[in-house]
C-alpha cells in the first residue's frame, strides 16, 4: 500500500520554504541537486510555483504531501512513473474537494532507497480524515495498476527473447 503523509501551513512563506526544500534537498553525501518541479501542466519553474502560492485565495491552506509507493510490493523495480501516480492522486483530491487544486511536486529518488514525491497543494478549506484515506487509496491503485502493466510488458519481452533464442538454436 502506498503511503501518503500530509502536513499543512497557512503561511505562504512556509509553503515557499517547502518548495525550496522539494527542489533543492541535498542528495546522498550532501551533493547539491536541483530537481525538476512539475504540476498539472507539466514542468514548472520555482518562480512559477511561487506565483501559484502568491495567487492563492485568502484562507487557502498549503498542504504538503509525500506520496511513497511500497518498495516491496509496488515499486519493486524502481520503475513506476511517479509523476503519473502523483497526477492521479491529485486528481482524486480535486474530485474530493470539488474544486481545481493548484499543486507543484518533485520526485525524490536520489537520497533514500524509497522513491517518493513531495507535493505542495493549495486547497480552499480543510481536509477530512476520509479525504486522506481517499488519497492513499488512489495512490495505491495507481501504483498497483502500473506495477501490473509493467510486469506484463516485462513478461512479454522475456517470452519474446526466449522464442528468439529458441529459433536461433533451430
Amino acid at each position: 500500500m502506498a503511503i501518503v503523509k500530509a502536513s499543512y501551513t497557512k503561511n505562504s512563506k512556509g509553503a515557499k520554504a517547502s518548495i525550496r526544500y522539494i527542489a533543492h534537498r541535498r542528495g546522498k553525501e550532501g551533493a547539491k541537486i536541483t530537481r525538476v518541479l512539475f504540476g498539472t501542466d507539466g514542468v514548472m519553474g520555482r518562480r512559477d510555483a511561487y506565483r501559484m502560492i502568491d495567487a492563492a485565495e485568502k484562507g487557502s491552506i498549503f498542504f504538503r504531501f509525500v506520496i511513497s509507493p511500497d518498495p516491496k510490493q509496488e515499486d519493486t523495480e524502481k520503475d513506476l512513473r511517479l509523476r503519473d501516480v502523483t497526477e492521479q492522486t491529485m486528481q482524486t483530491l480535486e474530485e474530493r474537494v470539488q474544486k481545481p487544486v493548484s499543486w507543484v511536486a518533485a520526485e525524490h529518488n536520489d537520497h533514500t532507497p524509497h522513491r517518493h514525491v513531495h507535493v505542495v497543494a493549495v486547497v480552499q478549506g480543510r481536509l477530512e480524515v476520509s479525504d486522506f484515506a481517499s488519497l492513499r487509496h488512489a495512490a495505491t491503485e495507481a501504483c498497483v495498476a502500473q506495477r501490473g502493466e509493467l510486469d506484463q510488458v516485462r513478461g512479454q519481452q522475456a517470452r519474446e527473447r526466449e522464442e528468439a533464442a529458441w529459433e536461433r538454436e533451430q
